[in-house]
């Protein structure tokens, strides 16, 4: 699947930032997100909602590299990720629920730490409310890695610092 990619906008990074701002950035870059995608995510909808979701890892998994953020953590809208071709789970994670809320699935943010020794979210991935999972980052589609902290937040609520 070919997608034309919205004007070139939206890269947003952050230095010595903490984990809840970074939170917060993400929540605060969705509507420009979805503003960005609206136009273009007919292209990834399937027969059904388990397709639709699919298509959209499928997309992620083979068109945009992942790369784990260095010095600076990185926001990509998705205008920017489909122009750099790269980005980390934040940046899939964005353009996945702008797709989402295009097309009318509802779905919620998945923040996930994997140390039971500190609940600090590491990583984050999408997942319908009907349970589909899109986390182009774990190797399998509608799977997930086992983490021991998971925090489920609604892409349009702000989180209050």
């Amino acid at each position: 699947m070919e997608i034309n990619a919205p004007a070139y906008k939206g890269i947003k990074r952050y230095q010595d930032g903490d984990n809840a701002m970074l939170r917060k950035v993400i929540l605060e870059s969705t509507p420009k997100a979805v503003e960005q995608m609206c136009k273009y995510a007919e292209q990834f909808r399937g027969k059904d909602d388990l397709e639709t979701c699919r298509n959209i890892w499928n997309f992620l998994k083979t068109r945009i590299r992942y790369v784990a953020d260095q010095e600076y953590q990185i926001v990509r809208l998705p205008s920017a990720l489909l122009k750099t071709k790269e980005g980390d789970c934040k940046s899939y994670s964005v353009f996945t629920s702008a797709v989402l809320q295009c097309l009318g699935i509802p779905h919620h943010y998945m923040m996930t730490s994997y140390n039971k020794s500190n609940p600090t979210p590491s990583h984050i991935y999408v997942m319908t409310d009907s349970g589909i999972i899109i986390d182009a980052v774990w190797h399998s589609f509608n799977s997930e890695k086992p983490y021991a902290y998971v925090y489920k937040i609604k892409p349009y609520k702000t989180i209050s610092k």
